[in-house]
């Protein structure tokens, strides 16, 4: 029983490192040039909010926008007729101490951009938290102010990683990174969702082709798994 321990857990190890060969990038590759990203892959999805009221548009605390659902407290639609005059109709939360969330629920989307703008609080920062099926991704954003421009940020994670949502707050809450005012209101629009090519459901792409070394040890790692079960299987009893 010992042996057969021993030789699963060395299995493991020898699958282990054979996953290990596709590292892990520190953090997404940023875009602030929207052409540049789009440029990378194909979107599929593009979600603004120009077509809602130039004034103010009250909805739900959940919004569902094909492939994105956003979150609010509740969410609003803040026009460019608004005393904010947004260059854009921009979404917000109503209440800007709570989060704006969003979630995506179709897997494989490792392109994602938006474009973000401070209502009130003009130069001051925006926390964003990232999430993957990896890990997180948090960034201070300064976004310029909204009667200006809006700021464009886009982030491309490797094939095998893929987005799952993302929340957007002042960076008091919570104290993430440096406070700011408490009468910073932000908005966003512009979301976009896509793909650079094949997107796996783990790190490990079929596609991917290891070095000849990996395929020694996932041969050996195999073999060592059928030596276990050939042993194991005379213990077998029926009743």
């Amino acid at each position: 029983m010992r042996i057969e321990l021993k030789l699963a857990a060395g299995m493991m190890a020898v699958m282990a490192l054979a996953g290990a060969t596709r590292a892990h990038a520190a953090f997404p590759d940023l875009y602030h040039d929207q052409g540049q990203f789009e440029a990378q892959g194909t979107i599929s999805q593009t979600t603004n909010f120009d077509g809602y009221s130039s004034n103010v548009s009250i909805l739900n605390t959940s919004e569902a926008f094909g492939d994105l659902t956003l979150h609010g407290d509740p969410l609003v639609v803040v026009g460019t007729d608004t005393s904010y005059n947004p260059v854009r109709n921009l979404i917000a939360n109503n209440d800007p101490s709570e989060i704006l969330g969003g979630q995506i629920f179709k897997t494989g989307y490792n392109m994602l951009s938006f474009r973000l703008a401070n209502l009130a609080g003009y130069g001051d920062q925006v926390f964003v938290e990232l999430f993957t099926n990896v890990t997180s991704y948090g960034y201070g954003l300064y976004p310029q102010g909204a009667p200006e421009a809006l700021s464009f940020y886009g982030f491309i994670v490797p094939d095998g990683e893929y987005f799952l949502g993302f929340t957007m707050n002042r960076t008091d809450f919570g104290s993430n990174f440096e406070p700011t005012p408490v009468d910073q209101i932000f908005g966003a629009t512009d979301f976009q969702l896509g793909k650079t090519g094949e997107v796996c459901a783990n790190r490990v792409c079929g596609g991917a082709v290891p070095e000849p070394s990996t395929w020694a040890m996932l041969i050996l790692g195999f073999g060592l798994s059928g030596a276990i079960v050939r042993r194991r299987r005379p213990v077998l009893r029926t009743a």
